[in-house]
């Protein structure tokens, strides 16, 4: 796994001194890599002592129950990862709650959430958190890379990759809206609004969409837009007050 070698180190420290909590939170931006870093913890909890990962495929009210009623009837250490609890109802919640306040003794849980503020106060109260590394654009670039372990990426898909996206997550949606041309769709949304007035300027955003629609996703639209922006005042320095001008105008 790129990056999260400190978080990782951590929680490594934790379980060779079985000293890992019962009740774990990881928490992190949406696309950060939180279930897959889960799945390693247990992967290394095995490695340890003998422990059965057990990823819950979704956040239910019965996907919960269930989990609960196996969790006691347990003969070996086992691990449940449950992803994504951001969307667990409030029911869901209150059961998980009951079996973190006196989790069975063979039992973890390794719960994800995009962010704590996600839950009941008392489900945080009974976890550790482990909050994810913010990424480097160096370990993006090298999730680029060994992504795209085939055909490689060339400098300016590179260039584009470090500048807007910030988790894996991220990089794979770009790259399913194919960097460049999306980029430069951007970039001429960007000089519109330059010479046409501030409305019509976005009729040229037809294609901007939320990520359940087709087109672009709105979040890496705008990263995009800003970062446009920003390298344009970079290498000219009137460039704001020229853009701004003409937008009022």
């Amino acid at each position: 796994m790129i990056g999260q070698e400190n978080l990782l180190k951590q929680v490594k420290e934790l379980i060779d001194a079985n000293k890992f909590p019962h009740f774990a939170i990881i928490t992190g931006e949406k696309g950060s890599g939180k279930k897959l870093f889960a799945s390693k913890i247990v992967d290394y909890m095995n490695i340890v002592g003998d422990m059965t990962k057990v990823v819950i495929e979704d956040v239910k009210m019965d996907s919960i129950r269930n989990m609960i009623t196996l969790s006691h009837k347990l003969r070996t250490p086992t691990a449940f990862i449950i992803p994504d609890a951001d969307e667990m109802s409030g029911q869901a919640k209150n059961a998980l709650l009951k079996v973190t306040e006196e989790p069975p003794n063979d039992a973890y849980f390794v719960m994800t959430l995009d962010d704590m503020s996600n839950t009941l106060d008392t489900i945080k109260s009974r976890g550790t958190e482990f909050k994810m590394d913010n990424y480097t654009p160096d370990e993006i670039f090298e999730f680029a890379l060994e992504t795209r372990a085939d055909k490689g990426i060339d400098n300016q898909e590179g260039d584009i990759v470090r500048d807007i996206c910030n988790t894996p997550g991220e990089f794979l949606l770009l790259e399913s809206m194919k960097i460049v041309p999306f980029y430069e769709y951007v970039e001429k949304v960007v000089d519109n609004i330059a010479v046409v007035s501030g409305a019509n300027a976005f009729k040229i955003a037809d294609k901007i969409a939320l990520k359940d629609d087709e087109g672009y996703d709105l979040k890496l639209f705008w990263k995009a837009f800003i970062c446009i922006c920003m390298n344009k005042v970079e290498s000219d320095s009137d460039y704001a007050t020229q853009y701004l001008e003409a937008v009022r105008t």
